[in-house]
Protein backbone atom coordinates (compact mmCIF):
# COMPACT_ATOMS: atom_id res chain seq x y z
CA UNK A 1 0.00 0.00 0.00
CA UNK A 2 0.74 3.49 -0.77
CA UNK A 3 1.83 5.71 2.12
CA UNK A 4 -0.73 7.98 3.26
CA UNK A 5 1.16 11.11 2.08
CA UNK A 6 1.31 9.79 -1.39
CA UNK A 7 -0.95 9.09 -3.81
CA UNK A 8 -1.27 6.84 -6.97
CA UNK A 9 0.43 7.87 -9.90
CA UNK A 10 -2.00 9.22 -12.93
CA UNK A 11 -1.05 7.66 -16.44
CA UNK A 12 -1.16 9.53 -19.43
CA UNK A 13 -3.96 8.45 -20.69
CA UNK A 14 -6.08 9.10 -17.33
CA UNK A 15 -4.44 12.45 -18.15
CA UNK A 16 -5.40 12.95 -21.51
CA UNK A 17 -8.91 12.01 -21.16
CA UNK A 18 -9.39 14.27 -17.59
CA UNK A 19 -8.65 16.96 -19.93
CA UNK A 20 -10.60 16.21 -22.89
CA UNK A 21 -13.39 15.40 -20.56
CA UNK A 22 -12.80 18.90 -19.03
CA UNK A 23 -12.88 20.85 -22.31
CA UNK A 24 -15.99 19.32 -23.42
CA UNK A 25 -17.72 20.32 -20.63
CA UNK A 26 -16.70 23.33 -20.44
CA UNK A 27 -17.08 24.65 -24.17
CA UNK A 28 -20.76 22.51 -23.65
CA UNK A 29 -21.68 25.33 -21.36
CA UNK A 30 -19.96 27.96 -23.29
CA UNK A 31 -22.08 26.73 -26.76
CA UNK A 32 -25.37 26.91 -24.76
CA UNK A 33 -24.92 30.16 -23.22
CA UNK A 34 -23.23 32.27 -26.28
CA UNK A 35 -23.89 29.35 -29.19
CA UNK A 36 -21.12 28.36 -30.97
CA UNK A 37 -20.37 31.45 -33.40
CA UNK A 38 -19.21 33.51 -30.73
CA UNK A 39 -17.58 30.81 -28.80
CA UNK A 40 -13.79 30.71 -29.69
CA UNK A 41 -10.33 28.30 -28.49
CA UNK A 42 -9.59 31.19 -25.92
CA UNK A 43 -12.69 31.04 -24.18
CA UNK A 44 -13.17 27.28 -23.87
CA UNK A 45 -8.96 27.43 -22.73
CA UNK A 46 -9.43 30.01 -20.26
CA UNK A 47 -12.52 28.15 -18.92
CA UNK A 48 -10.57 25.39 -18.17
CA UNK A 49 -7.36 27.48 -17.26
CA UNK A 50 -5.05 26.06 -20.00
CA UNK A 51 -3.48 27.76 -22.71
CA UNK A 52 -5.03 27.62 -26.36
CA UNK A 53 -1.66 26.06 -27.44
CA UNK A 54 -2.27 23.21 -25.01
CA UNK A 55 -5.99 23.03 -26.47
CA UNK A 56 -4.59 22.67 -30.05
CA UNK A 57 -2.85 19.41 -28.76
CA UNK A 58 -6.41 18.04 -28.02
CA UNK A 59 -8.67 19.86 -30.86
CA UNK A 60 -7.75 21.40 -33.78
CA UNK A 61 -10.52 23.75 -34.05
CA UNK A 62 -13.87 24.91 -32.05
CA UNK A 63 -16.17 22.83 -34.39
CA UNK A 64 -14.28 19.66 -33.55
CA UNK A 65 -14.86 20.36 -30.30
CA UNK A 66 -18.57 20.60 -31.16
CA UNK A 67 -18.73 17.61 -32.50
CA UNK A 68 -16.99 15.43 -29.73
CA UNK A 69 -20.11 17.26 -27.97
CA UNK A 70 -22.58 16.46 -29.92
CA UNK A 71 -21.55 12.77 -30.16
CA UNK A 72 -21.10 12.32 -26.85
CA UNK A 73 -25.04 13.78 -26.52
CA UNK A 74 -26.21 11.39 -29.26
CA UNK A 75 -24.36 8.35 -27.39
CA UNK A 76 -26.61 9.80 -24.10
CA UNK A 77 -29.76 10.04 -25.76
CA UNK A 78 -29.65 6.50 -27.31
CA UNK A 79 -28.11 4.62 -24.50
CA UNK A 80 -31.72 5.92 -22.69
CA UNK A 81 -33.79 5.12 -25.03
CA UNK A 82 -32.42 1.80 -25.39
CA UNK A 83 -32.62 1.24 -21.95
CA UNK A 84 -36.36 2.28 -21.55
CA UNK A 85 -36.81 -0.23 -24.64
CA UNK A 86 -34.94 -2.89 -22.85
CA UNK A 87 -37.42 -2.84 -20.31
CA UNK A 88 -40.94 -2.49 -21.81
CA UNK A 89 -42.66 -6.20 -22.97
CA UNK A 90 -44.54 -5.71 -25.84
CA UNK A 91 -43.69 -4.01 -28.99
CA UNK A 92 -45.93 -1.46 -28.56
CA UNK A 93 -45.11 -0.48 -25.41
CA UNK A 94 -41.47 -0.42 -26.87
CA UNK A 95 -42.26 1.48 -29.58
CA UNK A 96 -44.02 4.11 -26.72
CA UNK A 97 -40.81 3.99 -24.90
CA UNK A 98 -38.75 4.73 -28.46
CA UNK A 99 -40.75 7.39 -28.81
CA UNK A 100 -41.47 9.46 -25.61
CA UNK A 101 -37.52 8.68 -23.76
CA UNK A 102 -36.14 10.09 -26.99
CA UNK A 103 -38.31 13.38 -27.18
CA UNK A 104 -37.87 14.02 -23.44
CA UNK A 105 -34.01 13.55 -23.76
CA UNK A 106 -34.05 16.09 -26.21
CA UNK A 107 -36.34 18.20 -24.47
CA UNK A 108 -33.38 18.20 -21.63
CA UNK A 109 -30.89 19.43 -23.80
CA UNK A 110 -32.95 22.23 -25.65
CA UNK A 111 -30.14 24.72 -25.74
CA UNK A 112 -27.87 22.08 -27.38
CA UNK A 113 -30.40 21.12 -29.55
CA UNK A 114 -31.37 24.46 -30.71
CA UNK A 115 -27.95 25.60 -32.01
CA UNK A 116 -27.34 21.93 -33.53
CA UNK A 117 -30.49 22.90 -35.56
CA UNK A 118 -28.77 26.70 -36.40
CA UNK A 119 -25.56 24.54 -37.15
CA UNK A 120 -27.40 21.93 -39.76
CA UNK A 121 -28.95 25.32 -41.21
CA UNK A 122 -25.58 27.46 -42.08
CA UNK A 123 -23.49 24.11 -42.61
CA UNK A 124 -24.81 21.80 -44.50
CA UNK A 125 -22.33 19.10 -44.53
CA UNK A 126 -22.31 19.30 -40.77
CA UNK A 127 -25.47 18.94 -40.62
CA UNK A 128 -25.64 16.20 -43.09
CA UNK A 129 -22.72 13.98 -40.76
CA UNK A 130 -24.68 14.76 -37.83
CA UNK A 131 -28.10 13.33 -39.00
CA UNK A 132 -26.76 10.59 -40.62
CA UNK A 133 -24.81 9.45 -37.39
CA UNK A 134 -28.14 10.11 -35.14
CA UNK A 135 -30.24 8.68 -37.93
CA UNK A 136 -28.38 5.28 -38.15
CA UNK A 137 -28.17 4.69 -34.39
CA UNK A 138 -31.95 5.39 -34.41
CA UNK A 139 -32.71 2.94 -37.15
CA UNK A 140 -30.87 0.22 -35.73
CA UNK A 141 -33.27 0.23 -32.51
CA UNK A 142 -36.37 1.05 -34.39
CA UNK A 143 -35.35 -1.93 -36.39
CA UNK A 144 -35.13 -3.98 -33.22
CA UNK A 145 -37.95 -3.21 -31.96
CA UNK A 146 -40.33 -4.11 -35.04
CA UNK A 147 -38.27 -7.35 -36.02
CA UNK A 148 -39.02 -7.66 -31.78
CA UNK A 149 -42.58 -7.71 -32.68
CA UNK A 150 -42.92 -9.75 -36.03
CA UNK A 151 -41.05 -12.67 -33.56
CA UNK A 152 -43.59 -12.39 -31.33
CA UNK A 153 -46.22 -12.48 -33.44
CA UNK A 154 -47.30 -8.68 -32.78
CA UNK A 155 -47.24 -7.59 -36.09
CA UNK A 156 -46.79 -9.25 -39.98
CA UNK A 157 -43.82 -10.36 -41.26
CA UNK A 158 -42.23 -7.81 -44.72
CA UNK A 159 -39.80 -7.60 -46.38
CA UNK A 160 -36.14 -6.37 -45.64
CA UNK A 161 -36.77 -3.59 -48.09
CA UNK A 162 -40.32 -2.64 -46.41
CA UNK A 163 -38.31 -3.37 -43.20
CA UNK A 164 -36.06 -0.72 -44.29
CA UNK A 165 -38.94 2.01 -45.73
CA UNK A 166 -40.94 1.62 -42.48
CA UNK A 167 -38.21 2.54 -40.19
CA UNK A 168 -37.73 5.34 -42.97
CA UNK A 169 -41.10 6.92 -42.90
CA UNK A 170 -41.36 6.61 -38.77
CA UNK A 171 -38.38 8.18 -38.01
CA UNK A 172 -38.98 10.71 -40.63
CA UNK A 173 -42.25 11.35 -38.84
CA UNK A 174 -40.97 11.43 -35.40
CA UNK A 175 -38.42 14.05 -36.59
CA UNK A 176 -41.13 16.18 -37.52
CA UNK A 177 -43.11 15.71 -34.46
CA UNK A 178 -39.50 16.50 -32.70
CA UNK A 179 -38.88 20.15 -34.46
CA UNK A 180 -42.17 21.15 -33.53
CA UNK A 181 -42.35 20.35 -30.18
CA UNK A 182 -38.34 21.47 -29.83
CA UNK A 183 -38.23 24.22 -31.71
CA UNK A 184 -41.61 25.78 -30.89
CA UNK A 185 -41.22 24.68 -27.39
CA UNK A 186 -44.85 22.96 -27.40
CA UNK A 187 -45.11 19.72 -25.64
CA UNK A 188 -48.71 20.34 -24.08
CA UNK A 189 -49.98 17.58 -26.42
CA UNK A 190 -46.19 14.96 -25.80
CA UNK A 191 -48.05 12.56 -24.39
CA UNK A 192 -51.12 12.15 -26.70
CA UNK A 193 -49.44 12.84 -29.49
CA UNK A 194 -46.35 9.68 -29.08
CA UNK A 195 -49.61 7.22 -28.02
CA UNK A 196 -51.42 8.08 -31.23
CA UNK A 197 -48.43 8.04 -33.25
CA UNK A 198 -47.44 4.52 -31.71
CA UNK A 199 -51.09 3.37 -32.07
CA UNK A 200 -51.54 3.88 -35.36
CA UNK A 201 -48.63 2.37 -36.37
CA UNK A 202 -48.90 -0.49 -34.36
CA UNK A 203 -51.99 -1.08 -35.63
CA UNK A 204 -51.68 -0.39 -38.69
CA UNK A 205 -48.89 -3.55 -39.58
CA UNK A 206 -50.48 -5.48 -36.91
CA UNK A 207 -50.32 -9.43 -38.28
Amino acid sequence: MLPHSLSAPVSPQSKEDAIRESVMQAAQHLFQQHGLDKVTLEDVAKAIGKGKSTLYYYYKSKEEIFTAVMSREIDNVITQVAEAVAHASTAEEKLFSFCATKLCALRKKLALYNIVCSEMNTQAEFGCMMRQRYFKRESVLLKGIITFGIARGELQAMSEQDLNTLVFVVLSGLHGLEMEMLVNDNFDMLDSSIALLTRTLIHGIKA
